[in-house]
């Protein structure tokens, strides 16, 4: 039995609409999964109407971008589990990460066309749909031009920092996050620690540690590319520092086509009891 707490919907960069991912996690006999767009919680609803039916259990979540100071590429990325949809300050200030979404969007639009190429928002628009205006969708939108191959050729010629369609984007600082997440009654929840690029297992666990201390709830330690060993590191290191553990396969789709649902890149399996304890937190 396992579960799946960290995917995407087309409502911000993955590929399946709300009811094809539900329908899929019932598929593959999954017994709980969350839905955790970036700064997004629009699939969450139509979801939850989706899953009354099946055998699944629906946690609503979101995936945040956090200003925060790394070095290099390293970055932090937190998540809200089992949230309130209907608190007020969450919905108001998804609102205003919708926006500033939607402006960078089309400051990149703007920057492409610079540069020479041939992009409209119109075309963009159509692409986003309902969801929430993000990079991939630009790069969707230059591979349907031809202007690259790939998702992965977008990125590095256009949209990546030091790029000439990069702009930087709106982020939360990790205090109001992890504030804004208890507020509507979730867990707040370090994405993928590997992101966090720290030079040795023991600084990891130092800085879980430091967040504890702010009130992180708990920590991603199933995570598609962690290794065994990181994992089984993460799982100790949050019973040490009295963190809940979680755990998904950031499945996205097929704009993400080396993960899937539930088992990652094939070695993926976030047990069901982890589902059953972090709900059990909430009590």
């Amino acid at each position: 039995m396992a579960v799946d707490l960290h995917t995407h919907t087309n409502f911000s960069d993955g590929t399946l609409t709300p009811q094809e991912l539900i329908q899929k996690a019932e598929d593959y006999k999954l017994t709980a999964i969350a839905i955790t767009d970036h700064d997004e919680i629009g699939a969450n609803k139509i979801a939850q109407d989706y899953v009354r039916n099946l055998n699944v259990e629906f946690v609503p979540g979101v995936e945040f971008s956090i200003d925060i100071e790394l070095p290099g590429t390293a970055h932090l990325h937190l998540l809200g589990l089992f949230l309130n949809l209907e608190n007020d300050e969450l919905t108001s200030t998804l609102d205003e990460l919708r926006n500033a979404r939607q402006g960078r969007a089309y400051s990149i639009i703007q920057k492409l066309q610079d540069y020479g190429i041939d992009v409209k928002k119109d075309e963009l628009d159509i692409i986003v749909g309902q969801g929430s205006a993000g990079r991939p969708h630009l790069a969707k939108l230059l591979m349907d031009k031809k202007v690259v191959s790939s998702v992965w050729e977008a990125f590095n010629k256009f949209l990546s920092k030091g790029r000439p369609g990069y702009v930087a984007k709106k982020k939360l600082k990790l205090q109001t996050a992890i504030d804004l997440i208890h507020k509507a009654k979730g867990l707040a929840i370090l994405a993928h620690p590997v992101s966090l690029k720290q030079k040795t297992y023991k600084d990891t666990e130092a800085f879980l540690k430091e967040l504890k201390s702010i009130g992180l709830d708990g920590v991603e330690a199933y995570y598609a590319s962690h290794t065994r060993n990181f994992t089984n590191y993460l799982l100790n290191a949050a019973q040490r520092s009295n963190l809940l553990i979680s755990g998904g396969s950031d499945f996205h789709g097929s704009i993400k086509p080396d993960t899937e649902l539930g088992i990652g890149r094939g070695n993926l399996n976030v047990p069901n009891q982890v589902f059953l304890d972090l709900k059990a937190a909430l009590s």
